[in-house]
């Protein structure tokens, strides 16, 4: 089912052209953040997004996600054939929550990434802390009020429900990416540890790359809304 501007579309699919420019995206969500970034996928052929759609059976950890990615794009001895042919201008992200966990197996995992992408050319960590919906929360909102437990993902899943009337629509919602962009850079905090503060979300970098091709397409489509 699509989950795209539904009954109004806005825009036209155009055929992809493999001489643009592909941004691979890796989630470890196999359903919110999936279809936020399809919602680009279907805009404009000069930005084409390869979205990886999670298996159940596939280890979603931050490690087995990184694994995924290299399985799909680099070549090795026991991988001579990758799904992909990552090219130059290609870029390659990793979209990861903070998200702790009593036994903290994750930390460590999202530093080895952290530290293994700097060495990799057009590989970057999208990381949010705690979770992808401080990245939506900006769709809607400039500033974060402080809020109970806001080192818990479900409060922030709370609080979403609360500015989005009926929820966050990933259907019309994405839409104000570029406010969203903005937004979390401008309240963006990183950790003495290096990886973002409670309500800071790297996803923005991501959007960048996104608005730096579809930026004209997106505010076009928004000039059209009700």
């Amino acid at each position: 089912m699509s989950m795209l501007l539904s009954r109004n579309r806005l825009f036209e699919r155009r055929p992809p052209s493999r001489d643009a420019k592909i941004i691979y995206i890796f989630c470890e969500g196999r359903d919110r953040e999936y279809w936020y970034f399809q919602y680009f996928r279907e805009m404009d052929s000069r930005i084409h997004l390869e979205i990886h759609l999670l298996d159940p059976h596939e280890d979603n950890s931050p490690l087995g996600l990184k694994q995924i990615a290299e399985n799909a794009l680099i070549a090795s001895e026991d991988n001579p054939h990758p799904k992909f042919a990552i090219q130059e201008d290609d870029e390659v992200w990793i979209v990861l929550d903070t998200d702790p966990d009593e036994a903290n197996t994750r930390d460590p995992q999202i530093k080895a990434i952290r530290s293994e992408v700097e060495r990799r050319d057009n590989w970057n960590l999208a990381q949010s802390n705690p979770c992808f919906e401080v990245w939506l929360y900006f769709h809607g909102k400039e500033e974060i009020e402080e809020f109970d437990s806001m080192e818990l993902s479900k409060s922030w899943k709370t609080i979403l429900n609360e500015i989005f009337k009926g929820g966050f629509d990933l259907r019309k919602h994405p839409i104000f990416i570029e406010d969203a962009s903005l937004r979390a850079a401008s309240k963006f905090e990183l950790g003495e540890d290096g990886c973002p503060q409670i309500g800071s979300t790297e996803v923005y970098r991501l959007a960048e790359s996104i608005l730096a091709l579809l930026g004209e397409k997106i505010r076009e489509v928004r000039e059209k809304l009700p």
